[in-house]
């Protein structure tokens, strides 16, 4: 089933990801939130106790991330992808059986502990490994393109699978997901990174920092992706209370909310289209930039139909651009290798914060006015660029 080492065709391993990630993100982060009403009234569980459970578990998840990316450096992306999809089966199952409020608990910890080993991350060091560093960035802003209509999919796939079957025999699908699409199709990527063998036949078109400036980067990076991915949880998490908190009906603030999908997905077919004439890092201060000034309007900028309208779009652009310089960032700096260790240091401490975000929001908006509180989740975007900013590239 092994594809010739470095022989698949440029477009087979961004078709192969981009399936399983829409797959992945799908059953291990969109179905919950759907899943949520059946099985807490099946468990005789609070809402808030399925939903704090589901926030430990992202929390160990991000904990864990740094591990999963030293073991796809290791390894190879194709193993630990294959042992992944195996595993994320396995905690599926595990959800379909769960009894009580604690096990459900303990089932979404394991799934989110396989998270790190299916999903972007993951898939990004795959992308590298599978094309090389000068053709990654177009093939993982393509892979994200495909990668975002997860929600679009699971939301109402499992809301179906629900109302037919029941939710346990929706988990227990997702889980036959897993392993009968994703396993076959994450071994056909290649064995081995193309580091592990013969150096890159194209060099990239950036070249990468040198070894004395990777700290400084490395920490630099890690503030500014920390920071903005506390506000992206945050918002994306708490985005319909916190309209309604600044006076916006509930109606208009979901209405404002459908805006972000579309902006996501257009952003990456512009970063497609024009994006390899820049370096990494100008897409990235755009991508910032945007959030620094959706904030701003949201904070400051009179309530209604049209504010948050322009914020959604604005904020939707945004974050369909982060997804992409998560993985094109690091890679155009540092180059491939420790490419997957490098990913999964800077995940886990964006995954950390992330998880305790939309709580911290949450917990001012009921505190504090809530122009204060998004006036710092806005302060926050802004630090987030200027340690950006401080980025020693080269263009």
């Amino acid at each position: 089933m092994s594809a010739p080492r470095f022989a698949l065709p440029f477009a087979w391993p961004v078709l192969v990801l981009g399936i399983t990630q829409i797959v992945g993100f799908g059953t291990l982060y969109y179905a919950f939130s759907v899943m949520v009403p059946a099985l807490t009234g099946d468990l005789g569980i609070t809402t808030t106790f399925a939903y704090a459970g589901f926030s430990a578990a992202l929390l160990a998840s991000g904990l864990f991330a740094p591990v999963a990316g030293r073991m796809i450096d290791r390894l190879g992306a194709r193993a630990v992808m294959s042992w992944g999809s195996a595993l994320a089966a396995l905690a599926l199952v595990a959800l379909s059986q769960v009894t009580s409020g604690w096990w459900l608990v303990a089932a979404l910890v394991l799934a989110e502990l396989v998270a790190p080993l299916v999903l972007y991350d993951a898939a990004f060091a795959a992308i590298a490994q599978a094309v090389g560093p000068a053709k990654a960035r177009r093939a993982i802003t393509q892979m994200t393109l495909l990668g975002g209509f997860a929600s679009t999919v699971f939301w109402p796939a499992t809301l179906w699978l629900i109302d037919g079957f029941g939710w346990r025999e929706a988990y227990l699908f997702y889980a036959a997901l897993h392993l009968f699409l994703c396993l076959p199709l994450h071994l056909t990527l290649p064995r081995h990174a193309p580091e592990n063998g013969k150096a890159p036949s194209e060099p990239p078109r950036f070249a990468p920092l040198p070894p004395d400036q990777h700290r400084k980067a490395m920490i630099l990076l890690a503030v500014s992706f920390t920071g903005a991915g506390a506000v992206f949880s945050a918002m994306t998490a708490q985005w319909v209370p916190a309209l309604m908190a600044l006076g916006l009906g509930q109606g208009a603030a979901v209405a404002a909310g459908a805006l972000m999908g579309p902006a996501q997905v257009g952003v990456r077919v512009l970063e497609m289209a024009f994006g390899g004439r820049y370096h990494p890092v100008v897409t990235a201060y755009v991508s910032l930039g945007l959030l620094v000034v959706a904030m701003a309007l949201l904070a400051l900028a009179p309530v209604g139909l049209w504010s948050a309208s322009a914020f959604a779009v604005m904020f939707g652009l945004s974050q369909g651009l982060t997804s992409i310089v998560r993985g094109t960032v690091p890679l155009a700096l540092f180059g491939p290798l420790g490419f997957a260790a490098r990913l999964g240091a800077l995940a886990g401490l964006r995954m950390t914060l992330g998880a305790l975000a939309p709580l911290a929001l949450a917990g001012a908006l009921a505190l504090i006015d809530a122009r204060l509180a998004l006036a710092a989740a806005g302060a926050l975007s802004l630090a987030a660029l200027l340690a950006l900013t401080r980025l020693p590239y080269k263009a």
